[in-house]
């Protein structure tokens, strides 16, 4: 697992002032007037960047954020599809029963007998919710949703989630 986690990933450039456009990843569009030092992190997480955000604003569904470091719309669309991250230990403070993606990648579903029902391998909001791709142990996958009445026990130390699956959904 990294260090950082990403806020959004920059969709295009907005306007001739070199502002980006951004699909936000965080649950408040606020969070990106409270931060200052961010990294942009390529798609292939090869090339790092530091920025400062300069100003933040809502529009639409999106978040326009002007770069300090950054000043024509040529440089953002160099930039389509980097995402804006920062150090994890600046994260918000979570709620008990809330979790970032990132951690739940890795953690194994076991249901209530004890039997392994794969490895979280994805985790990603979907059309209705957040998702869970799963790996059984046969190298099949399938998606389930993370809901309380599904994944009735998360234990991010432990690494596992304990589920009570529909019937079938993990069937191929």
């Amino acid at each position: 697992m990294r260090d950082r986690i990403a806020l959004g990933i920059i969709r295009k450039a907005h306007g001739v002032r070199g502002e980006a456009s951004v699909e936000p990843w965080t649950d408040s569009f606020e969070r990106f007037a409270e931060i200052r030092a961010v990294k942009l992190v390529s798609p292939d997480e090869q090339h790092v960047r530091d920025a400062t955000i300069e100003t933040a604003r809502a529009h639409g569904d999106r978040a326009l954020i002007k770069f300090q470091e950054i000043g024509s719309p040529e440089e953002i669309q160099s930039l389509q599809h980097w995402t804006i991250e920062i150090p994890e230990s600046e994260a918000r403070a979570r709620e008990a029963d809330e979790y970032f993606l990132h951690e739940l990648i890795g953690l194994r579903l076991v249901d209530r007998s004890g039997s392994e029902r794969g490895e979280v391998i994805d985790a990603y909001e979907g059309g209705g919710g957040v998702l869970l791709n799963v790996k059984r142990a046969d190298g099949k996958k399938y998606e389930v949703p993370f809901a309380a009445a599904i994944c009735t026990e998360i234990d991010i130390a432990g690494k596992k989630i304990v589920v009570q699956l529909p019937e079938g959904i993990d069937e191929d």
